[in-house]
C-alpha cells in the first residue's frame, strides 16, 4: 500500500538534520512558543505572554472560549514538539539496508 505521507523524505530529513540529538534545539523553540513566567526577569518584564487578552468588554461565555482556545493552542504546540522529537529520532533505511538487516537476523 502506497499511501502520499503529509511530510516528505526531504521533511523528514530536514527535521533529522535540525533536531536528532539536538534537544536544547527543541527547548529552544518551546522557549519561544510557550514563553513561561521567570521569577528571575527584570520587574515590568514578567508576564505571560499567552494572558495578554484583553477581557474588560467580553462577557464571561466569551472569556471562558478564548481561555479554551488558548489552551487548545498550547498543547499544539508542544504536540508539535513531541512530535519533532519523536521524528527526528526515527531511523530510516532503505528497501535493500531492511533485506539485509532482517536477513542477517534470521541467521542468528
Amino acid at each position: 500500500m502506497n499511501k502520499e505521507m503529509r511530510l516528505t523524505d526531504e521533511d523528514l530529513a530536514l527535521i533529522k538534520s535540525l533536531y536528532a540529538d539536538n534537544l536544547p534545539a527543541l527547548k529552544l523553540l518551546r522557549k519561544m512558543f510557550l514563553p513561561e513566567v521567570n521569577p528571575t526577569s527584570p520587574l515590568g518584564q514578567n508576564f505571560d505572554l499567552w494572558m495578554t487578552l484583553k477581557i474588560e468588554d467580553q462577557t464571561d461565555e466569551q472569556i471562558i472560549t478564548n481561555i479554551k482556545a488558548r489552551n487548545t493552542l498550547i498543547n499544539h504546540v508542544e504536540s508539535v514538539l513531541m512530535q519533532l522529537n519523536s521524528l527526528a529520532g526515527t531511523k530510516t533505511e532503505t528497501v535493500e539496508e531492511t533485506r539485509k538487516r532482517l536477513a542477517a537476523n534470521s541467521s542468528k
